[in-house]
């Protein structure tokens, strides 16, 4: 009998070692993209096998051409049943191989490694076309995407107005009657399970089923739930702080609520009142904010003036020949506090802990264009301050950083970051920043 503690560990130990092909980045960025977009239908997946998230359903969607939605959920519901889906744990390793299990392991190598999982890994010891299933993981992960945050216990549910149960966050009229069930304000229940599912819906789990069913997801501002801390986030995000953190969680970034933890987030193309500009080049047109969980409510405690792009001087004038450096959307784990030490040298935060990704930027256009070179690394990517420059004058204060335009205003984000517990706990501690599109933020919520 195969010893399928044993597989795990190699799946463990492959995974520990792994890393993406540069030449799949531009494509994995692609589906990354598509999977967020169609998380609602994934969803209906993980109604029926809770021990597999969303995107785990999306990946083997990607691997299956993105065929018609309801062949593929006829197919892959087959196979988890075939494969006793409900059972597989919520290990990284068993997702890993549940991937091979619904693909019968078809291709597998002497040492155990097929195409499917681990195409586009080094792994596979050739440059591979397409990406496997790990490779797409292992890339979602490094984007920031985890698990829904969930938070267990006995916690009691009020639905505060007319509401619909569903199997997933899609509208309920795109649902069939099996998968959504009509509850009427006023009713209780009692639930056992809380996870935020995206910026307005939670993930249940009750403790009595309702139409068979425990595991529901409801919109967050038709129920009130007593006593769970999760919850409150699910109201319709009005604040420009609410906002992001909404944006964040549907794309799935990490959110440090605890107390004292700092958020740093840069908003590319908005003003300091929340709206848009053109976001031109070689002008301070971006933020640097940082945001704080009060009373489990976000609040914005620094917002400055900043670029997240190369100024007109390093667009024109790079210092990698493929182009300057543009970071890519998205959330990095990558910054110690340290020292910049051009301009004659300035506390900061350094790009020490951990790669970014950047589009080079080959065209000289300033933008992040579609046939730019993409690269994975340590490049230097520091958060510096800009010298006081005017605001129609980002000059040579970056050649792909990202940047605040005042000394005093950089001076006060440091002290303010350098606050966290973690930072004083450990000074070797690696902080998270995000960068986001302002327009993609409030083409999905929109200012009020």
């Amino acid at each position: 009998m195969v010893n399928i503690v044993s597989i795990e560990e190699k799946y463990t130990e492959r995974w520990q070692s792994c890393k993406v092909q540069s030449n799949l980045l531009p494509e994995l960025e692609k589906i990354a993209e598509k999977l967020y977009y169609d998380r609602g239908f994934y969803e209906k997946i993980e109604w029926y096998y809770p021990n597999l998230p969303w995107y785990w359903a999306g990946i083997l969607h990607t691997k299956a051409d993105f065929q018609d939605s309801t062949q593929f959920f006829d197919q892959i519901t087959h196979k988890l049943r075939k494969i006793q889906g409900e059972q597989i744990p919520t290990r990284l390793s068993s997702r890993l191989l549940a991937f091979d299990a619904c693909n019968d392991f078809q291709g597998k190598d002497s040492q155990g490694i097929t195409p499917f999982v681990w195409a586009g890994t080094n792994h596979t010891k050739t440059i591979d076309s397409a990406a496997g299933c790990g490779a797409i993981l292992y890339f979602l992960q490094a984007i920031g995407l985890k698990d829904d945050q969930t938070e267990q216990g006995l916690f009691n549910l009020t639905v505060t107005s007319d509401t619909v149960f569903k199997s997933c966050s899609l509208p309920s009229n795109k649902l069939d009657t099996s998968e959504k069930a009509t509850v009427q304000a006023g009713r209780k229940l009692e639930i056992t399970q809380v996870a935020i599912a995206d910026a307005h819906h939670v993930r249940v789990m009750l403790k009595a089923p309702v139409q068979d069913r425990r595991t529901w997801f409801i919109y967050g501002g038709h129920i009130q739930i007593d006593g769970c801390k999760i919850a409150t986030v699910t109201t319709k995000p009005k604040t420009l702080e609410e906002k992001i953190i909404a944006y964040c969680q549907k794309k799935g970034y990490r959110i440090d609520k605890e107390p004292g933890y700092k958020n740093i987030i840069y908003i590319e193309g908005m003003n300091p009142d929340g709206t848009l500009n053109d976001n031109a080049l070689n002008v301070w047109n971006d933020l640097r904010i940082v945001i704080e969980f009060k009373d489990g409510k976000p609040k914005m405690i620094g917002c400055w003036e900043a670029t997240t792009n190369p100024g007109k001087y390093y667009t024109y004038n790079p210092m990698n020949p493929k182009g300057a450096a543009i970071i890519a959307f998205g959330q990095y784990k990558a910054w110690q506090v340290g020292i910049h030490t051009p301009g004659g040298g300035h506390e900061a935060l350094v790009q020490t802990g951990g790669s970014v990704t950047v589009h080079r930027d080959a065209n000289r256009s300033g933008t992040r264009d579609a046939g730019d070179t993409i690269d994975s690394g340590m490049f230097g990517i520091n958060q510096h301050w800009g010298g006081d420059n005017p605001k129609s004058d980002v000059g040579r204060w970056s050649a792909g950083c990202q940047v605040g335009r005042t000394r005093q205003g950089h001076r006060d984000f440091m002290a303010i970051i350098k606050s966290d517990p973690r930072y004083q706990a450990k000074r070797s501690f690696i902080f998270t920043s995000t960068i986001i599109d302002g327009k993609d933020l409030l083409a999905q919520f929109p200012a009020s």
